[in-house]
């Protein structure tokens, strides 16, 4: 029998092939998703890889009947730009939602009449957490649009949002937390793995389920997040001052890895993101800690930076926040704690 063996000369439409060090690295071109190198593309894994992006990017072709003028032109045209596209992933779908909403509400009326109370009414019956994702979308479409000459102002930043309940947000874990998980989930597990991983990297699950042996360079992990595209540099062969036994956690249950991701399923197959959430939060549960999640390890490693004294910048660099004032309330709150810590050390003198 004839062994049959497979070759390039099957090539799929819609895929941007680029070469680097010899490697062919092949890319979706409508979704800009990264498409299986590793075989074929007549092969079925490629194959069906290809064919979820093709669909993607059918039910994100714009529809070009829309009149010139409308919202729904509008919209249609910001969903095929690279402002859009260039979002990652999941904020992407997010955003799709809310476009989506709007050109099904107003969607023949005119971009050029909107004024910043049309928006406002608009998310007035929403709550304050989806209204808030609403003016978001409303902002993206404005602003896109300004830059076209569609409209004359950016009216969506003038429109007023619903304010937001104060809320701690994702709860933070605290020294018992990590002593629990660890003690319900030992060494050896891939539940303590992926634990060890997130604590030290404060990585989002969006991130962590990217994260390989790929990305460490000079002793450096370093990686760009999905969301915010900023670039993120984690000490990864060597442990700054103070933070020397979180770095010891995760090197002693580091595996021998042999795909490109460190975090991946029993069958060898990365984790997504939402699926990771999920089986993580599941993890936490099992260990008595109900409500505490990944993106709370995020806060962890945050607060224990400022505990060690690092500067905010190296926080920044290490977590990857845009904005120095998001990460100032960990170094207040570590500063306010070593005042009351300094004062226990000193000694009340004695009455003579």
């Amino acid at each position: 029998m004839r062994r049959h063996i497979r070759s390039e000369r099957v090539k799929l439409p819609r895929v941007h092939r680029v070469t680097r060090k010899g490697v062919v690295y092949k890319y979706h071109r409508a979704t800009r998703a990264e498409l299986p190198r590793d075989v074929p593309e007549d092969h079925p894994t490629f194959l069906n890889a290809w064919s979820t992006e093709e669909a993607r990017g059918a039910a994100e072709r714009p529809d070009p009947k829309a009149p010139a003028g409308t919202i729904a032109a509008g919209c249609q045209s910001y969903l095929a730009s690279r402002s859009y596209l260039d979002l990652s992933d999941g904020y992407r779908a997010l955003v799709r939602r809310h476009v989506d909403a709007i050109n099904k509400r107003a969607g023949q009326a005119k971009m050029a009449h909107l004024l910043p109370r049309h928006v406002e009414t608009d998310i007035e019956p929403l709550t304050p957490a989806v209204a808030s994702h609403r003016l978001k979308a409303w902002r993206k479409l404005s602003g896109y649009w300004k830059k076209r000459g569609w409209v004359e102002s950016d009216f969506a930043q003038a429109a007023t949002g619903k304010q937001m309940p104060k809320t701690e947000g994702h709860r933070e874990w605290t020294i018992e937390d990590v002593a629990a998980f660890r003690t319900r989930w030992p060494e050896g597990t891939p539940q303590r793995f992926a634990f060890e991983l997130l604590q030290w990297t404060g990585a989002r699950a969006s991130d962590v389920v990217r994260l390989g042996p790929g990305m460490i360079k000079r002793g450096m992990l370093t990686f760009r997040q999905q969301k915010t595209k900023g670039e993120v540099f984690v000490p990864w062969s060597f442990a700054p001052a103070g933070l020397e036994k979180d770095h010891a956690a995760l090197m002693a249950v580091m595996p021998d890895v042999s795909h490109m991701v460190f975090l991946v399923t029993v069958s060898g197959k990365a984790r997504s993101n939402k699926a990771f959430s999920s089986w993580f939060a599941d993890a936490a549960r099992a260990a008595a800690l109900d409500g505490l999640s990944a993106h709370g390890l995020r806060k962890y490693r945050l607060n224990a930076l400022a505990e060690a004294g690092k500067s905010v910048l190296q926080m920044q660099a290490w977590c990857g926040h845009a904005t120095l004032s998001e990460i100032e309330h960990y170094t207040r709150r570590a500063q306010r704690r070593a005042a009351f810590q300094q004062e226990q050390k000193v000694k009340p003198v004695k009455p003579s």
